[in-house]
């Protein structure tokens, strides 16, 4: 007796879209407070009280401020005036020292992007806490795709002001994005990691472990088929 597979395609079919719903997911790995071997981006110092606009600075990387909808808008940009941050106690305090981006009394949403990927990226952070705001940080690929993401409200005890940031294993963070109510970033600073000792993300190894399987399986079916048609 001779049998031949229905669906012949059917089994890579199955493997791409595997692979394509684990490639959709970020990678779950925990934000970080500290970048080893980090170079610091330093924002430079500009004299008007907000800028409009792309602003280029440090190793390639390019700032920009929008509204929610994605509108450019203006911000404080490269700022050492005194700015305070309110919060249910006496509120933080920047200006004097090091230059930062700021947003007042608004929801907005600063985003760093980086002329060539990174593997890390790390900033120092303050938020108003005097309304039940949300503050979200996230990571994004070179195709604009979602790598990581922290969100949080900016009441939250759990988190308090400082350092934020994401670390991985290959340079393919493009885009590192920050929404919030009235808050504050400085102090940011990017990783890049050696292309030769980049190890795959969990994502790539568990492609590369289904397909294995996968192979072996189709592998397996096309000699039990050839046994048969014999």
């Amino acid at each position: 007796m001779h049998r031949t597979s229905k669906h012949p395609g059917g089994l890579f079919a199955g493997l791409a879209l595997a692979s394509c719903l684990l490639a959709a997911q970020p990678a779950a790995a925990a934000p970080v407070t500290t970048l080893s071997e980090a170079t610091a981006q330093a924002f430079p110092l500009v004299s008007a009280a907000s800028v409009t606009g792309p602003q280029r600075f440090g190793d390639g990387v390019t700032y920009t401020a929008t509204t929610l909808a994605g509108v450019p808008t203006s911000s404080r940009f490269g700022s050492t005036r005194s700015f305070t941050f309110a919060s249910a106690g006496t509120g933080t305090n920047w200006g004097g020292a090091e230059p930062y981006a700021a947003f007042g009394l608004t929801d907005g949403i600063m985003n760093f992007t980086f002329d060539a990927p990174v593997a890390g990226v790390l900033a120092e952070f303050v938020w108003s806490s005097a309304l039940d705001k949300s503050f979200t940080m996230s990571a994004y690929g070179a195709s604009g795709q979602l790598l990581e993401r922290l969100s949080f409200s900016a009441t939250d005890p759990a988190y308090s002001k400082g350092f934020y940031g994401f670390e991985r294993a290959a340079n393919d963070i493009s885009r590192f994005e920050v929404q919030g109510y009235y808050f504050g970033a400085r102090n940011l600073s990017t990783y890049t990691a050696d292309a030769a000792a980049a190890v795959p993300e969990p994502a790539t190894w568990a492609m590369m472990i289904l397909g294995f399987g996968l192979a072996g399986s189709a592998l397996r079916r096309r000699r039990s088929l050839g046994l048969l048609a014999a």
